[in-house]
């Protein structure tokens, strides 16, 4: 690591005051569906995450793989909470059940490889609209820019989603098991 005056540069060079302001805005976006998760903890999160999973020599795009961990991060939290309510009302489960916590997502274990070759599967119109949609555009707006319906770019991004679980599902699984 380099030193300049008293701050270190490392990894974390990437992660600078803009991206943080610019993960923000998606953050709340996201939170419009739970108002009880502040977006600042989301952002929080995926720079913590950051800070100990990013590789500079692997991970080319440093702001998408915020992005991605963020959301990641934000449904497995609305998963918990389901659960968690299913819990509560369903006094057959245990304590043990409702205290489980486990805050990694097993898509963390992606390589970014593999996600670029599942990304490359896609048609070149589904590719567009997703990559548009990371860059945190919305659909409104891609649709502006391609030229297309915004129902267009909604269904194109649905299939795009739908298609790069089904690719990545069997790498999930592996490391499940």
């Amino acid at each position: 690591m380099k030193r300049t005056g008293n701050s270190e540069e490392g990894p974390h060079e990437a992660l600078d005051a803009q991206a943080y302001e610019r993960l923000v805005p998606i953050a709340k976006r996201l939170c419009r569906a739970a108002p009880e998760l502040d977006p600042r903890d989301l952002v929080q999160e995926a720079v913590r995450r950051f800070l100990a999973h990013f590789r500079p020599e692997r991970d080319r795009e440093p702001r998408l793989w915020l992005i991605a961990v963020m959301t990641r991060h934000f449904y497995d939290l609305l998963g918990k909470a389901k659960s968690r309510q299913k819990a509560a009302a369903d006094p057959a489960l245990t304590r043990w059940t409702q205290a489980q916590d486990v805050s990694h997502s097993p898509y963390e274990h992606i390589t970014p490889e593999r996600f670029a070759w599942a990304v490359d599967q896609l048609s070149e119109q589904q590719r567009v609209t997703f990559l548009l949609r990371c860059e945190g555009l919305k659909n409104p707006e891609i649709a502006l820019k391609l030229g297309v319906n915004v129902a267009t770019v909604a269904k194109r991004y649905f299939d795009a989603r739908v298609k790069l679980g089904a690719l990545l599902k069997p790498y999930v699984d592996e490391e499940l098991q």
